[in-house]
């Protein structure tokens, strides 16, 4: 399903581009506004070149990534998440469930946005900001997230792992994981459209 809308909107956005002449141009507004910023190909599907109308976000999947220096933490940093990511008339909204097993506690996040100067998606919400750019595809986005207003219960996560029957190791990773985060709520949100 997600790869025929994904054919859809770039066939739309091709019979934009061609505009009245008939040919194809190149044209450097973008989603980001000039030369080197979002291609169209990666922009959100709500607007596809049609003038406006109903906001019409996608849902994906994504990887909540949180930076970590000890490589022995890697494969507990990273999260699966389902987002929605929608955009009409220049503005921006991209909504998911924080992951648990990073906070403790169940945290819807909610952001809205626009393109700014330097082609960057600048996003706000109430538990904190976001900076998306294309990823290196062109196909997708990749958000660095700040969280100063999400809340943690690390002694509720705790319980919730030993209840999965996880081996104390891994909890003792995933927990540090959870601290580290909490310490510096900073995290990376990448996903690609297609």
């Amino acid at each position: 399903m997600r790869k025929e809308l994904f054919i859809v909107v770039m066939l739309l956005l091709l019979a934009a581009a061609c505009g009245e002449s008939g040919e194809p141009s190149i044209s450097n507004t973008g989603a980001g506004g000039g030369e080197g910023s979002i291609p169209d190909a990666a922009a959100p599907v709500g607007d596809a070149g049609t003038g406006g109308g109903e906001d019409e976000s996608i849902t994906v999947d994504g990887l909540y990534t949180v930076p970590v220096d000890d490589a022995s933490l890697s494969p507990f940093a990273t999260q699966t998440v389902l987002l929605d990511w929608g955009e009409r008339n220049g503005e921006y909204r991209l909504d998911y469930d924080f992951p648990e097993e990073l906070t403790g506690i169940s945290q819807r996040v909610s952001f809205e946005g626009q393109t700014a100067q330097d082609g960057s998606i600048e996003l706000v919400g109430d538990l904190g900001s976001a900076s998306c750019s294309a990823d290196p595809t062109g196909a997708g986005f990749v958000c660095t997230e700040r969280f100063p207003q999400l809340e943690f219960d690390l002694d509720r996560l705790e319980r919730n792992f030993e209840q999965r029957g996880l081996s104390a190791l891994e909890i003792a990773r995933r927990l540090e994981v959870a601290s580290i985060f909490q310490s510096d709520p900073i995290g990376v949100l990448s996903f690609s459209l297609e």
